[in-house]
């Protein structure tokens, strides 16, 4: 007769219980860190885990932090908008231009407040929630792809995809 293996699922609060188990592979900032599947340290990096460029091996990062709902274990408060604190990029101002929001395929007058590499503000768009997907149809016709990081009082802040080049030569950054 052949053996027989039995499995048991884990329990649910497993993930709870890791903290008192030992040794745990994390990926740490600022320091050199090699993956455990294939040696190399080429990494992609996210909000809450690291990927071996490679192998693909992913690891958490050391820095990441989470409650038992799964989330952050603080929820980040927003900086009040236009704050230095939370931009990447400088502002230009917008000076009275207007561009089109595509909002599922239809175009939508959007005056502009600001813009820098990584997003724009501005305000004219409908009610729309963070996490939507939108085009930004700029003058001379280029669609660059964005999504919705925040909206209030009828001001949207807005997140390219990918960062943009600007003329920075006729603007002062503000």
């Amino acid at each position: 007769m052949s053996d027989v293996l039995v499995f048991e699922r884990a329990a649910p609060n497993f993930a709870a219980g890791l903290a008192h188990r030992g040794h745990h592979i994390v990926y740490r900032a600022n320091e050199p860190n090699r993956c455990p599947g294939c040696d190399r340290s080429q990494w992609i990096i996210g909000r809450i885990s690291a990927e071996c460029g490679f192998c693909g091996t992913a690891v958490p990062l050391a820095e990441a932090k989470f409650d038992e709902h799964g989330g952050t274990s603080k929820p980040r408060s927003r900086a009040a908008a236009g704050t230095a604190e939370q931009r990447r990029f400088p502002r230009i101002a917008g000076k009275g231009r207007k561009l089109q929001l595509l909002i599922e395929g239809s175009p939508v007058s959007f005056a502009l407040h600001n813009i820098s590499e990584g997003g724009a503000m501005g305000e004219g768009a409908p009610k729309l929630a963070p996490g939507a997907a939108v085009y930004v149809r700029f003058e001379g016709g280029i669609l660059v792809p964005a999504m919705v990081k925040w909206a209030e009082d009828g001001m949207v802040g807005l997140a390219f995809n990918a960062p943009i080049m600007l003329d920075r030569s006729a603007g002062q950054t503000n």
